[in-house]
């Protein structure tokens, strides 16, 4: 045996000891003499020949009666296999998760002893927390299944395992999935990405800072790994800012209580990347960023930065958006350095020959010019994509009818293309002026391409809910109703019901002027749904029954849910808690926290839609038991705040923007909370 397999050896005796040490009681210490070694040992045996298959170890916890299974991949990037081997093996039949967003790698909780031991192990995001009913039968029937899995897997030959979507399409469908606040489905959609190939390291470290800026997981981002060398490779300019963004919060809390030298010292140990970013321009950045890059430029005096994030300031009249103290700093530097040095010599203007300034005048500066180059499949769009540029453009309303007879004039390959498109317009019109027409022909484009993923969905619903707020003609609503329930046999399921769902919800939230073509959607995504109404969660069938009241739409509902009802205490008994529900939609916001006191009476459910931090945002954030936060549209200097300032580890992401979205996020946050008090 070499010193390496040696090591290997004793670091996996030294986890399992760990793993099966106080906290886990199906086999305690290992004994070699525990009557029911014999149900667990297949699982240590094959872990320790290091089978080429995913780890299964079985926990029984010791002070309340809960079994789970933890599935550890056996590197990141087998985290999407390992999911798809899970679901083939045990799928519904023996544990429950969201079809819409699939099995997801589970959050471990480092003040577990047994969780933290994995994460030692095998380090974050690589492991499947699996729970099954509380019988014994239950137990041992999830137990079988993964013990098959794993000897399946263990013996069959050695394979590639491939991506049937293009890279594009999966970029795409990341972009959308973001843009819409599909949290867990863009964790999918990068798991899928990098398990596919053709994505350079740099490029995927870039996509897993943008994701977490927009969760608004600061010190996430400062302690990946792969940061130095992403800064290395000049990252797109919202990259650049999600990092500045993240050293910003690093320096919240001493500038808002006057504290420049200690802001100073923060970002002297937070922020030793931001010097590679002093070149940024700022003119496109929002505060947070230039705050840190203006404290960077003045602690290490680089008068020409300095001058240059001064002039941008100044010339974007945004000197009130900044820090009192962090602007007269900046200008000491400037002052003290003008009168210690002469100005420099202008540098001459460089001569640009006639065919440069031709290509010059060639640039992408409306929503008009950036859909027929993303369209076109050019670098100039893909560029526009990547940097955002359409944050400095008048918005998609303003060429609302143009840019839909552009997108419904494409041909196939066009068409496709176009779509890269569809997280930009979802961010750029947010919640203000819809342009309803380009985002019916959006639904016209997913429809025809049989745009069905997790991300996918997320954004037609998000473009559903622009389309109908732009308050369409009857005809028109007839129309993109019968489009959306035209396909719903390939997407509406019980394990995707909070999506279907939401699309119902913005039916009743908006104005009809076609009661019948309202009813007809909603009998259809609602029937799958009630005929399997046994595999709904209480969350799911709650609001189901809820918009079947409101909507006259009658279904024979049964009073509890069926297979969650079997494995969990009601919601109703659970001890007192305070959640705390962030979205821009406040619609969203009500008829959640409405649903949470009718299921979980004790529960406090407080709403937040601001979109900078405060001092009340900061005292809900505080006192929560439990996070709920919704992605889409999200301002990050209201996610980061909230994730900053909550002193609660329970944060959970609503997959979508509606309301059944958030009440599935707090009903599994809720359960989380008391299952571990």
């Amino acid at each position: 045996m070499t010193q390496s397999q040696e090591q290997t050896r004793e670091a996996i005796e030294t986890f399992l000891h760990r793993f099966f040490g106080p906290g886990n009681g199906v086999w305690p210490g290992l004994d070699p003499d525990y009557r029911y070694k014999d149900r667990t040992l297949p699982f240590v045996e094959a872990i320790r020949r290091g089978d080429d298959a995913p780890v299964v170890l079985p926990r029984v916890y010791t002070d309340r009666d809960r079994f789970v299974v933890y599935v550890i991949a056996r590197e990141p990037g087998e985290r999407a296999k390992t999911a798809e081997l899970i679901r083939a093996f045990a799928g519904p039949t023996y544990i429950a998760y969201d079809e819409q967003v699939g099995i997801q790698p589970a959050w471990l909780d480092p003040d577990d002893p047994i969780e933290q031991a994995i994460r030692d192990f095998a380090g974050d995001r690589t492991t499947f927390r699996l729970e099954t009913g509380r019988t014994l039968e239950h137990r041992r029937n999830l137990a079988g299944a993964l013990e098959l899995m794993q000897r399946t897997e263990a013996r069959r030959p050695p394979r590639m395992w491939r991506v049937a979507k293009p890279i594009g399409r999966l970029l795409a469908e990341f972009d959308a999935s973001l843009s819409a606040g599909a949290e867990a489905a863009s964790n999918v959609v990068l798991d899928h990405l990098a398990t596919a190939g053709g994505v350079t390291a740099a490029n995927l470290a870039n996509l897993r800072i943008k994701r977490l800026d927009r969760l608004g997981r600061s010190e996430e981002i400062l302690q990946l790994p792969e940061l130095p060398d992403a800064i290395r490779q000049d990252p797109p300019l919202p990259v650049k800012e999600a990092i500045l963004n993240a050293v910003y919060a690093a320096l919240e809390e001493p500038l808002a209580e006057g504290d420049l030298s200690a802001a100073r010292a923060r970002l002297e140990e937070r922020g030793r990347f931001v010097p590679a970013l002093l070149d940024t321009d700022a003119g496109k950045l929002g505060t947070q960023a230039v705050t840190v890059l203006l404290m960077a430029a003045t602690i290490l005096e680089d008068l020409p930065a300095l001058r240059l994030l001064v002039e941008a300031v100044q010339n974007e009249d945004r000197i009130g958006e900044l820090p009192t103290l962090i602007w007269e700093d900046a200008q000491r530097v400037l002052a003290a350095g003008d009168t210690a040095a002469p100005p420099a010599a202008a540098e001459p203007i460089p001569q640009v020959a006639g065919s440069d300034v031709l290509e010059a005048f060639v640039t992408i500066d409306s929503w008009p010019t950036f859909l027929a180059a993303v369209a076109a499949g050019s670098s100039e769009g893909q560029s526009a994509v990547e940097e955002r540029s359409w944050t400095a453009w008048s918005p998609p309303a303003a060429h609302d009818a143009a840019l839909a007879v552009f997108l419904d004039g494409l041909e196939n390959q066009a068409a496709e293309e176009a779509w890269r498109a569809v997280g930009a317009f979802i961010d750029a019109v947010g919640y203000v002026a819809p342009a309803g027409l380009t985002a019916h022909a959006f639904i016209r484009n997913a429809v025809a391409f049989d745009r069905f993923g997790p991300g996918d969905l997320a954004a037609l619903q998000a473009l559903a809910e622009i389309a109908l707020r732009a308050g369409p003609s009857a005809e028109t609503y007839a129309e993109l109703l019968d489009e959306i329930g035209a396909y719903r046999s390939r997407w509406v399921s019980p394990e995707r019901a909070s999506i279907a769902l939401d699309f119902v919800d913005r039916l009743f939230l908006v104005a009809c002027p076609d009661a019948e073509a309202r009813s007809k959607l909603a009998y259809d995504l609602l029937e799958p749904l009630w005929r399997h109404q046994g595999r709904l969660n209480e969350a799911d069938l709650a609001f189901a029954k809820r918009l079947s009241r409101e909507l006259g739409v009658d279904f024979p509902w049964q009073d509890r849910a069926g297979s969650d009802g079997e494995r969990e205490l009601s919601l109703s008994d659970l001890p007192p808690m305070r959640v705390l529900l962030y979205s821009l939609d406040e619609a969203v916001l009500v008829r959640c926290a409405e649903e949470i006191k009718q299921l979980a009476p004790a529960v406090d459910a407080a709403m937040a839609s601001d979109h900078v931090g405060s001092a009340q945002l900061r005292q809900k954030a505080r006192s929560a038991d439990l996070v709920v936060i919704a992605t889409r549209c999200a301002k990050h200097a209201a996610t980061g705040f909230i994730t900053q300032h909550t002193r609660t580890k329970y944060i959970h992401y609503a997959d979508g923007s509606g309301s059944a979205s958030m009440l599935r996020a707090a009903v599994n946050g809720l359960r989380s909370v008391a299952a571990n008090r």
